[in-house]
């Protein structure tokens, strides 16, 4: 509820010697922030989830239907809080021998009638159960209209249809009901489980106008028609895509519209729809300049805007902070301090509106995505290195997992780690997978007929990333989202002038009550040579306590970990007492392979001593070939070797030209050299 541009990384080629090459990666140093409005803006947003949960207790209604289609007619006064309506409902039986149904609407309405497929109703404790007027099977479908009337309370004094007034006498009415209060307005099957295929919404308020500008109502979807009857009012609002019923709004003041017009690199054309208060039309106007720009950003990336048949709009509020109403956000303001927060709600669209978690314990894949492209937003007007610092501002270091174990909880972790830790597991998976990869990955997901106007589960986001990706990603979110906290890292490096070769320690140190012992994860380590030049290298850690060996041919000054924050973590230069891991009895040696650069076969030698497991004592030898993310591309030897020199030789008859490593484990020493296929 409240950016992106692939990495910009320079690669040079330095020569250890004429056989091999090393890529570089460089970095600069700009820097983006996230603004003290967009860090409100999520506060506030966090406190009205949790002032809610905290206050509203009742049980959503759970039915056996689906729900085919609402269409809300409501009169709603603009003097003092009153709203008189009938909603419409049409639905299809999903269980056999269903008599009744239950939908929900707020106990301070009085219901008059019900009519349709109802023979009778009881009305307790925001629940109407509805007794139908026969016997329905599975695949049947019914209908109800409700008409009802009263004045439309508000949660915690904060959501609801909220009347309160902008320019200090000019009257404000807006709906704000997520995470499940439509039924605040109006009856319906609320939260975020079943999506009607459309819904009209019908607004009749006073023929009136303040400040000599008049009063309209905006809602979802086109504008259909309005009409003007006996000193009233009515505008007919038609939203024909899939919605969440907390994503049903209204807003009624005296508002100025302006408009432009996008159009799409994949030949899309809509109408971007703005109703501001008059006296911030300026303001607004500037402050949606580049919007045009986020559009296309995110059509890039995710796939033409869902809703393009209709608009996308944004209706300002005056307070609050910003609700992703489908095709409609509605916004405390539009002035350049909240473009972030425009951002954030543009990428609702596609993540929230258009898939929805199918429910809270899954709030991530709406609250992580849309922030997460805050920082794409940063990255597309500001590089890498933008994108980088604004991702420092999503760092969550507390505990709490990012599946919600219990969505009723408004305290503690509830909601802040979505946003955030949220955002910064995408980052981390970008990190494991690559940019290619993992932007596959998410426009897979939002392509999918599966997803596309429905909803979806972690395990469905996963299995999308696993088939696009080809790996296998239990282990990332398992410890990323299942489970709490992160790595805890010491290490630091060691060269021999001498020989040129250079040792990594690692280790994992977090030991504390909840904490895992160790995650898994590739960790890209950056030296720095004396006399200027640098190369990155990527290994995989996933031991508490782990060696790797490398060769340059030139002096390493220092060592970078994790130059560019993949990883959620903390880490520190430690001693070689407190993390050099048990050294093997003897010092394995990995020789450069020859031919290099070769095509297609090489030959790699090495040779072992004796190497023991502290627990399993002769432990294997393993000589596997990565790629430069770290990832196993095959692995020539795994078993316990006795000492002595061994040779393997190796046919890449099927993969591309390009920089890889082989890398030997022998106990806890690891060794790595490079070598270059050539076709």
């Amino acid at each position: 509820m409240l950016f992106t541009k692939e990495i910009s990384v320079s690669r040079s080629v330095r020569s250890a010697s004429s056989a091999f090459r090393f890529i570089l990666l460089l970095s600069s140093f700009a820097f983006a922030q996230q603004s003290h409005v967009t860090q409100e803006f999520r506060r506030t947003e966090q406190e009205s989830w949790a002032e809610y949960i905290q206050a509203y207790k009742s049980p959503l209604a759970q039915s056996p239907i689906d729900v085919k289609f609402y269409h809300i007619n409501a009169d709603i006064s603009i003097a003092s809080p009153s709203l008189k309506g009938n909603v419409l409902c049409r639905f299809g039986v999903v269980e056999n021998n269903t008599n009744s149904i239950k939908l929900n609407l707020r106990r301070e309405y009085v219901i008059d009638s019900i009519r349709g497929n109802a023979s009778s109703y009881s009305f307790t404790l925001d629940t109407i159960t509805i007794a139908l007027d026969r016997t329905f099977q599975s695949g049947d479908s019914g209908e109800v209209r409700v008409y009802y009337h009263g004045v439309p309370p508000l949660a915690n004094n904060t959501k609801g249809l909220r009347y309160t007034n902008h320019a200090t006498s000019q009257r404000i009415i807006a709906s704000l009901t997520t995470p499940f209060l439509a039924h605040y307005w109006w009856p319906c099957k609320d939260g975020p489980g079943d999506k009607p295929d459309s819904v009209y919404v019908d607004i009749t308020i006073p023929d009136t106008a303040i400040a000599g500008i008049p009063v309209v109502a905006v809602s979802n979807g086109v504008l259909a028609n309005v009409t003007t009857s006996g000193g009233k009012k009515t505008f007919y609002w038609r939203e024909r895509y899939p919605i969440i019923p907390y994503y049903v709004m209204v807003a009624i003041s005296n508002y100025r519209d302006f408009h432009q017009t996008f159009v799409g690199t994949q030949g899309e054309t809509f109408p971007l729809d703005y109703y501001v208060f008059a006296e911030h039309l300026t303001a607004a106007q500037q402050g949606v300049q580049n919007l045009p720009q986020a559009m296309q950003l995110f059509s890039d990336k995710f796939g033409k805007y869902p809703f393009e048949r209709e608009k996308y709009g944004m209706t300002q509020l005056g307070f609050y902070g910003a609700i992703e109403n489908q095709t409609n956000t509605i916004i405390n303001n539009m002035g350049l301090s909240y473009f972030e927060v425009s951002v954030h709600e543009l990428a609702h669209m596609w993540f929230g509106d258009m898939i929805t978690c199918k429910d809270w314990h899954h709030g991530w894949l709406n609250e992580g995505f849309a922030s997460y492209c805050e920082a794409l937003w940063a990255e597309r007007n500001g590089g890498f290195t933008s994108y980088k610092n604004y991702m420092q501002g999503f760092q969550w270091m507390s505990g709490g997992t990012l599946y919600l174990q219990n969505i009723s909880d408004p305290f503690g972790i509830f909601v802040s780690i979505i946003y955030d830790k949220g955002a910064y597991v995408l980052h981390m998976l970008r990190g494991v997978l690559g940019d290619s990869v993992f932007f596959n990955c998410l426009s897979a997901y939002t392509a999918n007929p599966l997803f596309r106007y429905g909803h979806a589960t972690t395990e469905e986001f996963k299995a999308v990333c696993e088939q696009v990706s080809g790996r296998n990603l239990a282990s990332f979110f398992d410890q990323w989202v299942y489970d709490q906290y992160y790595p805890k890292y010491g290490y630091f490096f060691v060269q021999n002038a001498t020989t040129g070769e250079t040792r990594v320690n690692i280790s994992q140190t977090q030991s504390s009550s909840g904490w895992r012992a160790v995650f898994e994860m590739p960790i890209r380590l950056k030296f720095l040579f004396a006399g200027g030049g640098d190369t990155t290298v990527t290994v995989w850690n996933n031991q508490q306590t782990q060696s790797f060996n490398f060769l340059f041919a030139r002096t390493a000054s220092s060592m970078q970990f994790d130059p560019d924050s993949w990883i959620l973590k903390t880490a520190q230069v430690a001693s070689a007492d407190e993390s050099d891991p048990v050294l093997p009895k003897s010092t394995p040696v990995l020789y450069q392979n020859y031919p290099n650069p070769f095509n297609p076969t090489t030959t790699i030698t090495f040779t072992v001593g004796t190497v023991y497991d502290l627990v399993e004592g002769h432990a294997p030898s393993v000589l596997k070939v990565v790629d430069l993310l770290g990832r196993n591309v095959t692995t020539l030897v795994n078993e316990v070797l006795s000492p002595g020199e061994y040779s393997v030789q190796w046919s890449a008859s099927d993969l591309p030209s390009g920089v890889y490593y082989y890398q030997l484990r022998s106990g806890a020493t690891t060794l790595t050299r490079p070598m270059v296929l050539l076709r």
